[in-house]
């Protein structure tokens, strides 16, 4: 038996009182389960706000970037960056190495660095707008002060 033969004996049973009640009762099926989804994916959207991800003793500040249409082009939403202070005139200096960096989702120019409480003082303290590196997320952070390929000197102790 197919699908035709099996519609044609089921609307022979059906009169059709029935045929109209079952019209609307699948109809109001199909728009109730569209209204239900469509509610709960418009709730998540609104339900998820950056601020509840922050963790203890972190800050999340939003910070001006000389950079920010290149960075805005090569990160996604987020990533991993080193955060320079640029001062005219002087040599940048490197405030922040492997900071995380978030792009807002409503201006794409928009940028917010997390970083300790107590480091947020650097970054709320200058006026002028900082450049940002990008790093690998995956990578492991490097010292550069810290030279890997050296050995530790020959020590002589003599006694007397």
């Amino acid at each position: 038996m197919n699908l035709k033969s099996k519609l044609a004996k089921l609307s022979g049973c059906l009169d059709q009182k029935n045929k109209l009640i079952l019209f609307f009762l699948i109809g109001f099926m199909v728009v109730g389960f569209s209204k239900m989804s469509s509610s709960k994916t418009a709730s998540n959207e609104k339900g998820f706000q950056i601020d509840t991800i922050i963790p203890a003793g972190y800050v999340l500040i939003p910070i001006k970037l000389l950079n920010s249409d290149s960075i805005s082009a090569v990160i996604g939403s987020f990533g991993v960056a080193d955060i320079y202070a640029t001062v005219q005139g002087e040599k940048s200096k490197l405030l922040f190495s492997r900071a995380k960096i978030i792009k807002s989702s409503v201006e794409e120019a928009a940028f917010a660095v997390l970083v300790k409480e107590t480091k947020a003082h650097l970054l709320s303290g200058n006026d002028n707008p900082f450049f940002a590196a990008v790093q690998n997320p995956k990578a492991k952070a490097v010292d550069a002060d810290s030279n890997q390929n050296s050995r530790p000197g020959v020590r002589i102790i003599y006694q007397n």
